[in-house]
């Protein structure tokens, strides 16, 4: 009978870890469920454009290439942006409110993000 008690009463170790595993990756209406996705993206500038980090700009699509605005002026440009990337600015009617995260001066490119 102890043995029988012990095995009923504490279920294995091993069987509350899966458990708490498919919690962790099923998704409830109150969890916040974070995708993994690409959220920056790389941009080539366009003419003399003087971009600081920390800009906001804003994001569009045309096409298949993905511009960056600032007020009505394109200062950027990416024709190879990450598909993740791609789709989440789609989902928003392909317009969304970006930030410079980081500019390469040599390479005349800087690095994109979506503001949540």
């Amino acid at each position: 009978m102890g043995l029988d008690f012990i095995r009923t009463a504490a279920p294995g170790f091993n069987r509350v870890l899966d458990r708490r595993l498919v919690e962790m990756h099923s998704p409830t209406l109150f969890s916040g469920d974070i995708p993994i996705v690409s959220r920056t993206a790389r941009a080539d500038l366009c003419g003399n454009a003087i971009v600081e980090p920390g800009e906001k700009v804003l994001l569009r699509i045309v096409g298949d290439r993905v511009i960056v605005q600032r007020l009505n002026i394109i200062i950027a440009e990416s024709s190879n942006a990450p598909a993740e990337f791609v789709a989440h600015l789609r989902a928003g009617a392909g317009i969304a409110e970006g930030e410079v995260t980081s500019v390469q001066p040599i390479s005349q490119t800087l690095e994109i993000g979506i503001c949540e």
